[in-house]
């Protein structure tokens, strides 16, 4: 991972290719958490049904968990450059640190499109997550949440690997595949292993 760092440090400037590295590895994470909640829950009812047989309460727990957990990195990735005093690290402090002007607008579009896609995470994330808002805990049916699904998740996520695959393409020629993490020990072995064992 030094190596990854210093490449994207030599590419793109100190400050940019350290912000930019860490960014990357926050949308690793988050593409790895939702493809462990697709695996376990998205796939198949044959899937679901089993994970209820074998252990429901927690796999409910796993369920919610997963979720909020993508929620609030989507959150976090999308939030405001600055809240009062402190700094955020986020993907619309990225465009600042950018000398080329044409770079820095077209970069700052990518990011506004991930601000607006990510509305919804930010809500749940304020009301539900992060924070216990009063209004929507007295009375959920008169303050309701916007609703959210599977498919406006991976419009996040998409939002999101626009931003960084926009800027390191243009400055390192090169993109990631962030949806294609290869998972080898996680979800799809544990399904496999459970599987088997309710055979035997």
């Amino acid at each position: 991972m030094d190596e990854v760092r210093a490449d994207y440090i030599s590419a793109m400037g100190p400050e940019l290719g350290a912000n930019f590295y860490e960014l990357h590895r926050e949308l690793v994470e988050l593409h790895v958490l939702w493809q462990q909640y697709r695996e376990l829950f998205g796939d198949t009812t044959d899937t679901v049904q089993m994970l209820n047989r074998t252990a429901g309460l927690f796999f409910k727990i796993v369920q919610d968990e997963l979720w909020d957990s993508v929620l609030l990195g989507v959150s976090r990735m999308t939030d405001p450059p600055g809240t009062g005093k402190h700094k955020n690290l986020t993907v619309q402090s990225l465009s600042p640190l950018i000398t080329d002007s044409a770079l820095r607008m077209e970069t700052q579009d990518f990011c506004t499109k991930a601000v607006a896609a990510a509305e919804f995470a930010r809500e749940h994330r304020n009301k539900r997550i992060a924070h216990q808002d009063h209004n929507y805990l007295s009375n959920r049916n008169s303050n309701p949440l916007s609703g959210i699904s599977r498919a406006a998740v991976e419009s996040m996520l998409a939002a999101l690997r626009n931003v960084l695959n926009h800027l390191d393409n243009r400055l390192r020629d090169n993109t990631v595949l962030y949806e294609r993490f290869i998972d080898d020990s996680g979800a799809r072995l544990l399904i496999q292993k459970l599987s088997k064992l309710e055979r035997l």
